[in-house]
C-alpha cells in the first residue's frame, strides 16, 4: 500500500512538538540558572575606596563647603545654625533696606559674610537638593542631642494620663526615645514605670538655659493622699500642683551621687484631691554634662576640640548607631 506522505507528516509534527518544548523549556531553565548565578555571586569583601558611597561623599563636601563658607555656623548653646532659605532674597535687599534687615536676638548675622556664586550654588544645594536635605537631617540629629531634658513616672494608684511640654511658651515635640544608658538613672527595678518622654527638638530661643515647662495631665481627678512618682532628667525641677514629700539627685554612675553631678532628680509627690495636672519646671541638661549617654551613639556631624567636622559612619549602618563591635568590646 502506498504511503500517504501528507498523514506522515502531521505524524512526524505531532512527535515533533513535544520534543521542541521540552528543548524549551531546558534553554529556559539554563538561561534562569545563569541570570540567578550572576545575581547573586557577590565579591567576597567590599573594596574599602567602595565602603563610603558617592552620595556619602557628596553629602561629607557639601557639609565642609557650607561649613567653610559660613552658611553653617556653631551657636554659643552648642547646636549648629543653618543660613535661612531665604538668604538670596536678605542679600537682595541688604543694599536697598539695610535698616529692615538686622539680625534678630541670638541669631547670626548671615549678612556679613561674603556671598558670590559658590555661596549661592552650595545655598542652593543645602535647601534644595537631596544632599542637603540628608545634611540637614543630620544636622538637626545633632542639636537634638546638644540640650537634654525627659520625663517618666509611675504611680501605684493606677492613674494615668499624658505629657506635654513647652520652653517659653513654645510647644516641644516629646519623643519616647532615650539612650539606652538612661537606665542607669533607675538602678531598681523599672516595673510599672511609663515611657520617657524626652524633648526631640529644640527650636531657637533668646535664653540658652530657659527652662522646660513638662506637665502631666492626668485622665481623672486624683484622690486625696494619691501619690506618684517622677524621674526628671535635668537641673533640680520645680514642682506645681503637689506636695514633694522626697527628693533624690540620680548620677549616670553607679557611686554616690551629689547634687552639681546630677542627671535627673527621682521626686515623690503627693496630690491634692480633685487635682488634674502636675507641672516640672526643669533647666535642660548640656550634652557635656550628659556625654556618657551616648558614648557609642552618634551621627555623621560630631563636634572634636570646638570643631565641627563630618565622621563617615561605621559601614554597614546607617544614621544613628553603635560603635562597632571592636570598640564595644573595650567598656
Amino acid at each position: 500500500m502506498k504511503p500517504i506522505s501528507k498523514l506522515n507528516r502531521v505524524e512526524r509534527r505531532r512527535i515533533a512538538r513535544p520534543v521542541r518544548f521540552a528543548l524549551f523549556v531546558a534553554l529556559c531553565v539554563g538561561l534562569l540558572q545563569l541570570r540567578l548565578a550572576a545575581i547573586y555571586a557577590r565579591p567576597a569583601a567590599v573594596p574599602a575606596a567602595l565602603a563610603e558611597s558617592p552620595s556619602r561623599r557628596e553629602d561629607a563636601e557639601l557639609f565642609n563647603r557650607a561649613l567653610a563658607l559660613g552658611l553653617l555656623r556653631l551657636a554659643a548653646d552648642g547646636r549648629i545654625v543653618i543660613a535661612p532659605a531665604d538668604l538670596p532674597l536678605r542679600q537682595a535687599y541688604a543694599r536697598a533696606y539695610p535698616e529692615l534687615l538686622a539680625p534678630r536676638a541670638g541669631e547670626p548675622d548671615w549678612l556679613d559674610g561674603s556671598w558670590n556664586d559658590e555661596s549661592r550654588r552650595l545655598h542652593r544645594a543645602l535647601h534644595f537638593s537631596a544632599s542637603g536635605r540628608y545634611v540637614r537631617q543630620q544636622i538637626e540629629a545633632f542639636n537634638a542631642r546638644q540640650w537634654l531634658a525627659a520625663v517618666r513616672w509611675r504611680s501605684a494608684a493606677g492613674l494615668t494620663g499624658d505629657w506635654r511640654a513647652d520652653r517659653d511658651g513654645t510647644p516641644l515635640l516629646l519623643t519616647t526615645v532615650m539612650p539606652p544608658r538612661a537606665d542607669r538613672l533607675l538602678p531598681e527595678a523599672t516595673q510599672g514605670w511609663q515611657s520617657w518622654r524626652r524633648v526631640a527638638r529644640w527650636p531657637a530661643l533668646a535664653e540658652d538655659r530657659a527652662p522646660v515647662r513638662f506637665w502631666l495631665t492626668l485622665a481623672r481627678p486624683a484622690r486625696r493622699g494619691e501619690r506618684l512618682e517622677v524621674l526628671a532628667m535635668g537641673g533640680a525641677p520645680t514642682v506645681t500642683g503637689a506636695v514633694v514629700l522626697a527628693s533624690e539627685p540620680r548620677c549616670l554612675q553607679p557611686s554616690f551621687c551629689a547634687e552639681p553631678q546630677a542627671a535627673a532628680h527621682w521626686l515623690r509627690l503627693e496630690l491634692a484631691a480633685g487635682a488634674t495636672e502636675v507641672t516640672l519646671s526643669v533647666a535642660p541638661l548640656p550634652a557635656a554634662a550628659v556625654s556618657d549617654l551616648h558614648r557609642y551613639e552618634y551621627t555623621h556631624v560630631q563636634r572634636e576640640g570646638g570643631r565641627l567636622i563630618w565622621r563617615a559612619i561605621w559601614p554597614g549602618a546607617g544614621g544613628l548607631t553603635d560603635a562597632p563591635p571592636a570598640a564595644k568590646s573595650g567598656e
